[in-house]
């Protein structure tokens, strides 16, 4: 009995330690895991490969920035050895140590360079992360949108069952011909694939996000979240755009090309005309076996190197340094198009989105009008004033306006989101931007 109390009080120990990690992964008491976006964003970047593999390489171009000085570290060794003179039988060892160092006026570029590309090396890291968190956030609205039409096919279904028994009952009671009973079933099973298939999509797209998210299949999940959000957000203009602390992330990439294309011309220009310095201290100590003389080596040189090939106009280093400048004018014209393009898309989205709202609100009214016309169908179906074509048609309608706006709430928020991706901006700032001048 004993035993069986303390072995009680250590279940009740262990769940209670427990309790709290399931608790912070919000999964329900029937097993379900509620999911919002925020939280399948920091999901995937933690489990992310692309991220990964991107972190390493960042953490590389970090360890070659930090010491990019190496070149004039000193070089230090020491050598011995041996022979023997078999004519004149003798033997001879020596050891020796010697410590060189080399400066360059290209270890200015060198650390320069290697400044340049780590600080370019974070805008691609950072980019990485966005168009991984780009793609989860669309996903997420992708599957927000098949939730929500599901919903709506399965409500439609729900009214065709409904109009198909309440007319099963007219037909047994002669209110109605065998003809509507017979068509109003053939409506509804007819429904019946069309839930099916937006179900075996959703289920396929959430498999997929699943695996995205480092999310173990056999996990049920629901997204927390709605299109309805979306549906508030109004026009907006390039003047209410928020103003970002630095350039596009495409614009600032383009930026450092160009910092790079100039400090590697310096470079060439250093090789080509400026002179390097090297140094070098041996000493060491050689003996003959047999003999009491032991002779020292203790010297210092130091060498200076200036090159002259580089005034030649054909040498290869006058070549490369014409090169350099080549690919230096080359950046430089690819930063002013990227700047263009960065431009034109802003404008682009801006016109899209504007045209979606509009569009949205247009949809709004297509879905009240749709609605309004089906209980006005359905009453005057009911009072025998219309037939039943009539009925399921209206019926069709309000499904359609239904798709049409949530689909188009999807259109949307994807466009908000590639604007915010082209600017460099935090995602979620144009539409909260929206809402609260809707409001």
């Amino acid at each position: 009995m004993r035993y069986m109390k303390e072995m009680y009080i250590l279940i009740l120990i262990l769940a209670g330690c427990a309790f709290p990690f399931f608790a912070s992964k919000n999964t329900g008491t029937d097993g379900v895991l509620e999911i919002t976006l925020e939280e399948s964003v920091r999901l995937a970047k933690e489990n992310n490969i692309s991220i990964k593999t991107a972190r390493n390489s960042l953490e590389d171009l970090h360890t070659a920035n930090k010491y990019s000085w190496n070149s004039v570290s000193p070089t230090a060794n020491v050598s011995g050895s041996a022979s023997q003179d078999f004519e004149n039988d003798t033997k001879a060892v020596s050891v020796t140590g010697r410590v060189s160092m080399g400066l360059k006026t290209n270890l200015y570029t060198d650390i320069c360079g290697a400044k340049l590309q780590y600080e370019k090396g974070l805008i691609t890291y950072s980019q990485a992360e966005r168009a991984v968190e780009l793609s989860v956030r669309k996903t997420f609205y992708n599957l927000l949108y098949q939730q929500e039409n599901l919903e709506l096919q399965k409500q439609s279904l729900a009214t065709a069952k409904g109009q198909y028994d309440q007319n099963q009952e007219k037909f047994k009671n002669g209110k109605i011909s065998e003809l509507d009973a017979l068509t109003s079933r053939v409506n509804y099973e007819s429904k019946k694939p069309a839930v099916e298939s937006a179900e075996i999509s959703l289920q396929n797209d959430l498999a997929s996000f699943k695996q995205v998210l480092g999310i173990e299949q056999s996990q049920t999940v629901k997204l927390n979240g709605s299109l309805d959000e979306v549906l508030s957000v109004s026009t907006i203009s390039a003047d209410s755009l928020p103003v970002p602390d630095k350039p596009a992330p495409e614009v600032q990439s383009a930026e450092y090309d160009v910092k790079i294309a100039k400090n590697s011309l310096l470079d060439s220009r250093f090789s080509a005309y400026a002179p390097s310095v090297s140094a070098a201290y041996s000493y060491g100590k050689s003996a003959v076996q047999d003999s009491d003389t032991v002779n020292t080596t203790n010297a210092l040189s130091v060498e200076v190197s200036i090159p002259l090939d580089g005034y030649l106009p054909w040498s290869s280093r006058a070549v490369n340094i014409s090169s350099k400048k080549n690919s230096v004018d080359t950046a430089e014209k690819r930063l002013e198009d990227a700047r263009t393009s960065v431009a034109v898309q802003t404008e682009s989205y801006i016109r899209k989105i504007n045209l979606a709202v509009a569009q949205v609100e247009s949809l709004k009214a297509t879905l009240n009008l749709a609605e309004q016309t089906y209980k006005m169908n359905l009453t005057a179906y009911n009072y025998g004033k219309t037939d039943l074509i009539s009925l399921q048609s209206a019926s069709d309608s309000v499904l359609s306006a239904g798709v049409n706006l949530k689909s188009q709430a999807y259109t949307l928020i994807s466009t908000i989101l590639d604007l915010e991706n082209v600017l460099g901006i935090e995602f979620g700032t144009i539409a909260n931007l929206g809402n609260q001048t809707n409001a």
